[in-house]
């Protein structure tokens, strides 16, 4: 069975392609140029020997996906936009949709691979339909960067990692690959690897004409901020001009149409009901009726129990058992049961 690898260079993608080369499987890496040059985790000429290196170690053939043009667009320029929005994205699983489960996957398959394997820590389970778990053990779930994938994808991927802790990964990479340096990873965006987040927003929106209120909950100037794309809801830092004498202050809410950031207590942040849209389904078809599921907030969240009741408009409204703190617009709720990823959606706003 011919399988394609995304081949990032980094340590998880290649020792997945260790894993299906030493298991007999024919494997060709696929590797994605994706930021420009300026911004991207190497130069261009670096990247591309490196991962040519790596594909020779490997014994595989490599291949290259030149996206960047689209990848700008469609990523970095949305992801300046949701910014200036009020938004807080999440650029990964958008790359994820588009690009390694769309652009990638369909060139494998029209070069006649018959699956297509990634690095992430997550198992797709084959049946009428296929669903997609979280992995075994779940110390490195990655799943939630993954609701957003097309479910008609899944019959045909593969997650080497899915059923090794990181432990064990470890071990494996230094008996497969010993004396392998993998490419950098970055803990952001990759294409805010060298840049920053403050430094490429600077450089991709227009200079504010001048600086936007710190507000409290009623309205009460307290302070001033530099511009509403450099906050995010929850965030403490940034704020020493508005806190005074009044102990931390969080941002609530960010209103990018007048400048202005609204902040308050800890306990402010916390919200019982949320609204989310655009929503993907993966392991299920879209539910009609209300259901209950363990919803995730954000990645470093615990998932909490809700009842999510979909919309005549498409939306959700998604309202948990107890209050969650933070939900941030431009996040993804996502929607487990047990250890199934059921589908996500976007993070509109909430009510308290």
């Amino acid at each position: 069975m011919k399988i394609a690898v995304a081949l990032s260079g980094g340590k998880d993608s290649s020792l997945a392609a260790a894993l299906l080369r030493r298991n007999g499987h024919p494997v060709i890496g696929y590797h994605l140029l994706l930021s420009p040059d300026r911004y991207g985790p190497l130069p261009l000429e670096e990247q591309t020997a490196a991962v040519r290196v790596l594909g020779e170690r490997l014994g595989i053939e490599t291949r290259f996906i030149d996206a960047r043009d689209d990848f700008r667009r469609m990523v970095m320029e949305e992801f300046a936009r949701s910014y200036a929005a009020g938004e807080t994205p999440n650029p990964c699983v958008i790359c994820n949709r588009f690009f390694k489960f769309g652009l990638l996957f369909e060139a494998a398959l029209a070069d006649g691979c018959e699956r297509v394997a990634t690095g992430h820590y997550a198992r797709a389970v084959p049946g009428k339909p296929p669903v997609l778990k979280q992995p075994l053990p779940p110390l490195r779930d990655e799943t939630y960067f993954l609701f957003a994938i097309r479910a008609e994808c899944l019959g045909r991927l593969l997650f080497p990692l899915g059923e090794i802790d990181p432990g064990e990964a470890q071990r494996r990479a230094a008996e497969l690959l010993p004396g392998f340096t993998p490419l950098a990873t970055s803990r952001e965006a990759c294409f805010l690897s060298r840049s920053g987040l403050k430094r490429f927003l600077s450089e991709e929106l227009p200079p504010r004409d001048a600086e936007g209120e710190i507000v409290d909950r009623r309205g009460k100037v307290l302070g001033e901020h530099p511009g509403t794309e450099f906050y995010t809801v929850g965030q403490r830092k940034g704020l020493s001009s508005a806190s005074g004498k009044q102990g931390p202050l969080y941002v609530l809410r960010i209103i990018p149409e007048t400048n202005r950031i609204v902040v308050g207590e800890k306990g402010d942040l916390l919200a019982r009901r949320i609204r989310a849209g655009r929503p993907n389904w993966v392991s299920i078809p879209p539910p009609e009726a209300p259901f209950t599921a363990r919803v995730k907030i954000r990645y470093t969240h615990p998932g909490a129990e809700a009842r999510i009741t979909p919309r005549r408009d498409g939306e959700l409204e998604i309202e948990f058992a107890d209050p969650q703190e933070a939900p941030t617009p431009g996040q993804a709720a996502v929607f487990y049961r047990e250890d199934t990823l059921l589908g996500g959606a976007w993070i509109r706003g909430h009510n308290t």
